[in-house]
């Protein structure tokens, strides 16, 4: 525990070092503080998320023991939801630079008995962000981030399996999600996805499971949806124009939208975005993957390939 509160510590120096706004409390004790000053939870925790995902499915393609596999897993979730960084987390703060975020993955990925070399940590961070850019870009609406890093969450509680002094460190992270964004207002949100969009509006890192799956273009950028199933906040056809007067509808008419019929009714369902899409294709492109290397820090000589 000591070496997870020294690691912890380091992360949450790196927080405050380069949070312009360490903590921006709201105008009073029961207001909500501005979503943008509320992303940094969401971005840390779904590429959190992202980078376990496929920190598993390396351990399972290189075929490393089971124990010392899921040591690997449960000592990087341990880490990334300890009480202290979760507590700094949840701070309300601005945006970090796209090299700050990294600095704290680079902690996070070396908090276990693994050991990832530079050019397979730059390949798991480009994964990790193209993989929440995704699910950013293909919301239906921006309340379904919330959904999005409950899937997360979840997924998570699975892979750690029965660990429960992990479990509950995940279980508080949820609770803190649910408090932290359970009453937000729909500007905030709106205000919380423009952030999360405009910190990942260069990276157009190409990922050979995307192009498989063609969702994502030649050029690295991401195909937007134009059909599925409307979200459960919108009851709306796309084109759908409502007219109000005293804040009551008085009359709506139907546009012609090109994708108006592609879209079906919301079901209730919760989106399945933020899900692991690695356990679906256990043969993904070697090159888009990196290669993790589990060993004792104490091993001398050069890391494995």
């Amino acid at each position: 525990s000591s070496y997870l509160a020294q690691i912890s510590g380091r992360i949450g120096r790196i927080v405050s070092r380069n949070s312009e706004v360490p903590c921006a409390p709201p105008t009073n004790s029961g207001a909500m503080p501005s979503g943008h000053l509320m992303t940094m939870p969401v971005l840390i925790v779904n590429m959190g998320g992202e980078m376990v995902y496929i920190l598993e499915q390396r351990l399972q393609a290189q075929k490393i023991p089971d124990a010392k596999g899921q040591k690997v897993l449960n000592d990087v979730v341990r880490t990334m939801y300890y009480p202290r960084f979760i507590e700094e987390l949840f701070k309300p703060q601005e945006m970090y630079s796209i090299q700050s975020t990294r600095q704290i993955f680079d902690r996070l990925a070396h908090s276990s008995i693994m050991r990832l070399n530079e050019s397979s940590m730059d390949k798991l961070f480009d994964l990790m962000a193209m993989g929440f850019k995704y699910q950013i870009i293909s919301c239906q609406a921006p309340q379904e981030m919330v959904d999005v890093t409950q899937n997360h969450l979840d997924v998570l509680k699975r892979l750690v399996g029965n660990t429960s002094s992990v479990l509950e460190l995940v279980d508080e992270c949820i609770r803190q999600v649910q408090v932290a964004y359970g009453g937000m207002t729909l500007s905030d949100f709106n205000a919380m996805r423009q952030s999360l969009c405009r910190f990942f509006q260069d990276r157009k890192v190409k990922v050979s499971l995307f192009l498989h799956d063609q969702t994502q273009n030649g050029d690295g950028s991401i195909v937007v949806p134009s059909s599925g199933t409307l979200p459960a906040t919108s009851h709306f056809a796309p084109g759908t124009v409502r007219y109000f007067q005293g804040g009551q509808e008085v009359s709506r008419d139907q546009l012609p939208t090109v994708s108006a019929n592609s879209w079906a009714p919301a079901s209730g369902v919760r989106t399945a975005l933020g899900g692991n899409v690695y356990e679906k294709d256990r043969q993904a492109p070697a090159e888009a993957l990196p290669a993790a290397a589990p060993h004792e820090p104490a091993a001398p000589g050069a890391l494995p390939p």
